[in-house]
C-alpha cells in the first residue's frame, strides 16, 4: 500500500502525552491526565463494576472527540464557515482477542465513523477536499487505519446539524433500528466516504468518484454496503 505520508515524525517537533493509571479493583483503574482524572471500568458480567465505560468505548469516544477538534481547526484554517459538528461511532471487537481463545486482533476490526458537519458552504468540491483534509491529518483516523482496522468514515454536509442525527445516519446505513430520530435535519448538500483515501495521485478526486450535491458518488454508494455488511458481521 501506497504510505500516506511523504515525511518522517522529528522529535524536536513533537509534544509529550502522560497518563497514569491506579488500578482500584474488579477490573476498575482510575486514571490521572494533567489535573485531570477519571474512571474506567467493565460491565458486571465480565466481573467490573459497570461505573463507568470499558477502555475500548473511551478509545470510540476519543475518536469521535478527535476528528471533531481537526475539524474545527481545519475550518478556522481555510476560513469554512461551521454552524455545528456531530460525531457518531460505530465498532466492532472480537471478544476472542482479549479472552485469548483465539489468534485475532483484540482491537475493533470494523467501525463506522460518521461525521455530520453543518456549514453554509455548498460546493461539493469544497466540501470534499475538506473532508479529505481533515481524514489526512486526524490523529485517531489515521490511527486506526495504520491498525488494520476496517474504518469507513463518512461524512454529511449540510446547514446544520440536529441531535441524533449522526447516530441515525450511522444506524440507517448499517441497517440498524433508529432509536433516537433526528427532528428537523434539514437535507444534506453533500455526502461521501473515505474522502482521503479515494483522493488520486494528484490530491484531487478520482475519476467517477465525485459525487452529485446530496448524494454520494457512484463508487463511493458502491463500495458502502460491502463496508457496511462487514460492520454488522
Amino acid at each position: 500500500m501506497q504510505p500516506r505520508f511523504t515525511e518522517t515524525p522529528v522529535d524536536s517537533e513533537s509534544k509529550t502525552l502522560r497518563a497514569a493509571g491506579t488500578w482500584t479493583g474488579r477490573q476498575q483503574t482510575r486514571v490521572a491526565i494533567r489535573g485531570f482524572a477519571f474512571t474506567v471500568d467493565e460491565p458486571e458480567a465480565i466481573g467490573g463494576r459497570d461505573e463507568a465505560p470499558t477502555p475500548m468505548e473511551y478509545l470510540a469516544g476519543a475518536v469521535d472527540a478527535c476528528i471533531t477538534v481537526t475539524i474545527d481547526q481545519a475550518a478556522a484554517r481555510r476560513g469554512l464557515g461551521l454552524t455545528g459538528i456531530s460525531t457518531y461511532s460505530l465498532a466492532r471487537q472480537d471478544r476472542r482477542g482479549l479472552a485469548g481463545t483465539a489468534d485475532v486482533q483484540p482491537y475493533f476490526h470494523a467501525y463506522r465513523l460518521q461525521v455530520c458537519v453543518g456549514t453554509p458552504e455548498t460546493d461539493p468540491a469544497v466540501l470534499r477536499d475538506f473532508a479529505a483534509a481533515v481524514e489526512h491529518s486526524c490523529p485517531a483516523v489515521n490511527l486506526l487505519r495504520d491498525a488494520n482496522v476496517d474504518l469507513t468514515v463518512a461524512w454529511s454536509f449540510a446547514a446544520r446539524t440536529v441531535a441524533h442525527d449522526a447516530e441515525a445516519a450511522c444506524n440507517l446505513a448499517l441497517g440498524y433500528p433508529v432509536p433516537n430520530a433526528p427532528v428537523g435535519a434539514p437535507e444534506p448538500v453533500f455526502t461521501c466516504e473515505d474522502a482521503d483515501v479515494r483522493r488520486g495521485p494528484d490530491g484531487g478526486a478520482p475519476a467517477g468518484r465525485a459525487g452529485a450535491p446530496g448524494t454520494a458518488g457512484a463508487a463511493d454508494a458502491g463500495t458502502a454496503g460491502a463496508a457496511d455488511a462487514r460492520v454488522r458481521a
